[in-house]
């Protein structure tokens, strides 16, 4: 009977236990029915019985295989699936601890939102769970409070600007009124002013008239005198005889031209002698030439002659003085150079000195660092806090203990041992014979056996080897010792010896160096000396070579003059253009008498003309007194008028004054008001700001905790908790069946043992009877065997051994679902933890962070308040300046225009500014306006192009004088343009006045371009104006800069 076996696979269809076992026990019996009939059989040899066997045990052995497969994929499954429910026990734990931390989150939220409810009165919320729509609907409301409250610091803002912009307007209104009252103040003051001149004019005219009586008796007086005058200057000019003397001069200037004539004829005829003579000119200029060059050259060289050698330069001597005073420099020199080099060569040698001990004491220091440290390292190692003798000390005494230990312990051993035995049998003390009670017996046991434990051959053992310890480090320290005397004498001698000789070497080298820089000083002055002598010796080499050829020269002109005066004269063309020159001289000289002759005769006629136009004025005068004296009437009138009018405009500037004083306190009152006001606004606007960035944190803060909270419930973890928890109940049940399962296949499998076992006893008794004749001490010996194995035990106690392991098993998987779940938790808590340490490290001094932002923002907020303070006081001293300075040019300007302006249609001009744009964007429209009785219209359009041109020249005097003081540079390009001959004079006196104004200042310079030859005359004749540039053309067109000079 054959079976077939199962395949191997543990993933094959599981076959129930109780079919296994049927058939075991169906092949059982019907084995045992055909070995029963088998025995019966006498017909069946032995190795028919052999064969049975082997065919009966064969299908016994694959059943129990398939059977121990069955059990190994039981195990299998059974281990999977007790990972499985490890693994879904660690998802448990962590879910587990989220829920927890997740409890935590909602009572950290609803903790939050008390606080925030009762910090900021939000009503509501104050009992505890609160539901997820209560969490919304707060998070709702403080994101409301949060803008209504960040609106409020909006409008308080916006608040202070409408206060700051109100502020502005109504200062700059009360500012216009005050400076208008202010503007009108002044022009009051000018005109009163202007007045007064007028009236002490007038008044000046009155006196002047009430002396006119006088003055007509003056005047007939006066006009006698020119009459008689008149007479004289006629008889003196009849006197003059000028027109004889005229006459002369003229008969000289004939006899001059005459003698220009002759000089013409020779000149004319040395020119065929023109080559003998250009050489005697030639050498003549280079004889000249030399001798300016020789005087040139000395005077060159005078100074430095005279600073080295001592006396002035003269030609004859200069070599030789040169050569004398360059061998005293050379010598001089080099005992220089000598004592330079010694004085460097003893700074080298002390510098070399100094460094190498410098060197010897970094390293004696570098060594004495070095053994300290070994010290103290060698110290720690010893574990002393003393010095190394300290620590030699202790080790000594340590020795001696050990040794005198050693001592008492060597050989005591034996003695304690028979001590304790005498003790213990005699019960009384060895040595004195002292009985012992049993307590005493006790402590008298103990106390030996101590001292026999601290005597053994171990204890003794530990003692040599601690003394040997302690030997070692007493070495160690030995040696640490002599560092530390290294170190000591290091510290104490050489050290402080280097110092020393370190400290007089840098003593030493001060004076060295300045020694050697005085040496090194000494011999470049000497060097540049020696220099000068070169040089000066090749102007004295020049000098003499210049000598010599004025002498050759000299020998060369006097042969030309002896063969000229052969040939008729030795006269050169140039000693006769010299005389024609002369004689052209005397000639213009002649005509300059004679013309001056004229001009004083012109010059008389003037005069008389003068005096008899004199006598016309003085009669002229004093008609126009006789006039004066019916004006005076008019004048006292117009005296009068202008008093009136000076006391209407003091009672008007009093209540200007008044006016200007009330509208000042005004202006204090709405700076107060302001100030007030900005300071009650700027605390609400802080306490707004603080409220909304509270609120802000808040709100932050709780929406950070909202959602971990709602991703957690987003992330469905509750649920995934409650199906973890019914998956490890299912695992644990299947679990629970795989191990029932289990136990039936342990079961089958004992059962086929079993089976096993009976088969072979069976076999057995098959094998005596087939072996009975041949084995039979052998089966006796197998019989005993069978004998001695008790089936029944070894079962028993496997069951034994099987009931124990699965009671320690489920122990093991109670602590490894223990296990798992405490690491669970344990991953979560590290979860947790990573996120807590997250957040710190977000929040890491987040107080100073918080503190150093809040100054911030109020360090922000309190710099924009100053720099608006400070913009606005700039604002206001830009003002004022810019008043300041408009009133400076329109003073400057009304000065000089009525110190050049001849008319008498405009009494003045200046320039009026009008202000545009609001507080922050202000701009200025300037234009020009001219005056007349404190009447200002606009120039443009009103005035003629010479009164522009010369308001233009006064605007631009005016703005230098005012904004460019340190540039004293003045430009005028065509200044006389459009200006009419009285205004032209005028221009050109102002000129003068500032000329001489500032002609001391050494920044000053004039430019001037015109094509006005009188206004350059003008110029000139005041003495301010050196030199002028003329510019013209050529004939081939290109222009030609001339310097010409006045006078």
């Amino acid at each position: 009977m054959t079976t077939s076996a199962p395949p191997t696979n543990s993933k094959c269809a599981p076959i129930s236990f109780s079919t296994i076992l049927a058939a075991s026990f169906a092949r059982s019996t019907s084995r045992s029915t055909s070995l029963t009939n088998a025995k019966s059989s006498t017909r069946k040899s032995s190795a028919w019985r052999e064969k049975t066997c082997k065919k009966f045990r064969a299908p016994t052995r694959s059943l129990r295989n398939v059977c121990e497969r069955h059990q190994q994929d039981a195990e299998d499954d059974i281990a999977e699936a007790r990972s499985e429910h490890v693994n879904m026990v660690n998802l448990q734990g962590q879910l587990l601890a989220d829920e927890k931390a997740q409890e935590q989150h909602i009572a950290d939220r609803e903790e939050l939102i008390r606080d925030i409810a009762s910090r900021h009165h939000i009503k509501g919320y104050e009992n505890s769970p609160l539901e997820r729509d209560q969490v919304l609907q707060f998070i709702s409301t403080l994101g409301d409070a949060k803008r209504k409250q960040n609106a409020e610091t909006d409008r308080l803002q916006a608040e202070i600007r409408t206060h700051q912009d109100e502020y502005n307007l109504k200062s700059r209104q009360l500012h216009t009124e005050l400076e208008g009252h202010k503007q009108e103040r002044r022009n009051l003051r000018d005109r009163v002013s202007t007045l007064q001149s007028k009236i002490s004019e007038a008044e000046r005219d009155i006196d002047a008239a009430r002396l006119l009586t006088s003055r007509l008796a003056d005047l007939n007086a006066d006009i006698e005198e020119k009459r008689r005058r008149l007479e004289k200057a006629r008889e003196d000019l009849r006197d003059a005889n000028f027109e004889d003397k005229i006459a002369e001069k003229t008969s000289k200037s004939r006899s001059l031209d005459l003698r220009r004539d002759e000089l013409n004829s020779e000149l004319r005829s040395l020119s065929l002698q023109a080559d003998s003579r250009a050489k005697l000119d030639l050498h003549r200029a280079q004889v000249k030439t030399k001798d300016a060059e020789i005087k040139t050259t000395l005077e060159f060289c005078n100074p430095k002659f005279r600073k080295l050698v001592g006396v002035d330069a003269r030609a004859e001597t200069m070599e030789q003085e040169l050569d004398r005073t360059l061998l005293e420099k050379e010598r001089e020199k080099s005992e220089l150079e000598s004592l330079v080099s010694t004085a460097n060569k003893n700074l080298q040698t002390a510098q070399t000195s100094l460094a190498s001990l410098k060197a010897q004491a970094k390293v004696k220091q570098d060594e004495i660092k070095a053994l300290d440290r070994r010290l103290q390292s060698g110290l720690r190692d010893a574990e002393c806090d003393g010095t190394v003798e300290d620590a030699i000390e202790t080790a000594n005494k340590e020795i001696g203990v050990r040794n005198e230990d050693l001592g008492k312990s060597a050989g005591s051993h034996d003695v304690y041992k028979r001590l304790l035995q005498t003790g213990k049998s005699q019960r009384c003390c060895p040595l004195c014979t002292r009985a012992m009670e049993p307590s005493e017996l006790g402590k008298f046991e103990k106390t030996i056996t101590e001292a026999m434990k601290k005597s053994t051959p171990e204890a003794i053992k530990n003692l040599q080897t601690e003394l040997q310890d302690w030997e070692a480090e007493l070495r160690r320290l030995q040696e640490l010792a002599v560092l530390a005397a290294a170190k000591n004498k290091l510290e104490g001698t050489e050290l402080p010896s280097l110092q020393k000789e370190i400290a007089s070497k840098e003593a030493e080298i001060p004076g060295l160096t300045t020694e050697a820089d005085e040496a090194i000083s000494q011999l470049a002055d000497v060097t540049k000396d020696l220099k000068e002598l070169t040089s000066l010796q090749q102007h004295s080499v020049s000098v003499l070579k210049a000598q010599k050829e004025i002498a050759r020269l000299k020998q060369d002109i006097a042969a030309l003059e002896n063969d000229l005066l052969a040939s008729g004269t030795a006269k050169t063309a140039d000693q006769v253009q010299e005389e024609l020159d002369k004689v052209s001289a005397d000639l213009r000289t002649c005509e300059r008498e004679k013309q001056n002759l004229q001009t004083d005769r012109d010059r008389q006629n003037s005069a008389l003309r003068s005096l008899e136009t004199d006598l016309h004025r003085l009669e002229l005068e004093e008609s126009q007194c006789q006039n004066q004296l019916h004006d005076k009437d008019e004048l006292e009138r117009r005296i009068t008028e202008m008093k009136t009018e000076i006391g209407t405009a003091n009672a008007r500037l009093k209540d200007l004054d008044t006016k200007i004083a009330d509208a000042q306190a005004p202006i204090e009152r709405l700076e107060r008001e302001h100030k007030q006001l900005e300071r009650e606004l700027n605390g609400k606007s802080t306490e707004a700001l603080k409220t909304s960035q509270d609120l802000n944190m808040s709100a932050d803060k709780l929406e950070s905790m909202n959602k971990v909270i709602e991703r957690y419930v987003r992330e469905k973890r509750a649920r995934r908790l409650r199906e973890v928890t019914q998956q490890i109940e299912n695992q644990e049940a299947k679990v629970q069946e795989l191990v029932i399962k289990l136990e039936n296949v342990r079961t089958a499998v004992g059962e086929i043992d079993k089976e096993i076992n009976e088969a072979g006893m069976t076999m057995a008794n098959l094998r005596e009877n087939l072996r009975v004749r041949r084995l039979m001490r052998e089966l006796a010996s197998t019989q005993a065997e069978l004998d001695a194995i008790d089936m029944e035990e070894a079962a028993k106690a496997k069951r034994i051994w099987t009931e124990r392991w699965n009671v320690e098993k489920q122990k093991e998987t109670d602590l490894q679902t223990k296990y798992s779940h405490i690491g669970g938790e344990l991953s979560s808590y590290k979860s947790q933890l990573k996120t807590l340490e997250h957040d710190a490290r977000d929040f890491k001094n987040i107080h100073k962070k918080y503190r150093d932002q809040l100054i911030k923002v109020k360090m922000s907020d309190m710099a924009n308040n100053d720099l608006e303070k400070y913009a606005k006081a700039l604002d206001n001293a830009i003002m004022k300046y810019h008043s300041l300075k408009m009133e400076e040019v329109n003073d400057t300007m009304r000065h000089l225009w009525n110190k050049t302006y001849q008319g008498t249609d405009i009494d003045g001009i200046k320039i009026s500014s009008d202000s545009e744009g609001g507080a922050t964007k202000r701009s200025y429209n300037y234009r020009v306006v001219m005056t007349k009785d404190q009447v200002e219209m606009d120039m443009r359009g009103r005035c003629s192009a010479g009164q522009k041109m010369l308001a233009s020249i006064i605007i631009r005097l005016a703005l230098a004088d005012s904004f460019g003081q340190n540039c004293g540079i003045l430009a005028l390009d065509e200044p006389t343009n459009a200006l009419d001959t009285e205004n032209i004079d005028a221009l050109a006196s102002s000129l003068i006045d500032i000329i001489n104004e500032r002609r001391n200042h050494a920044n000053f310079q004039l430019i001037i371009i015109t094509h006005d030859e009188n206004f350059l005359r003008k110029l000139g004749q005041s003495n301010v104006i050196e030199n002028y540039w003329r510019v013209s053309r050529d004939s081939r067109q290109k222009s030609i800069i001339e310097r010409h000079r006045f006078g």
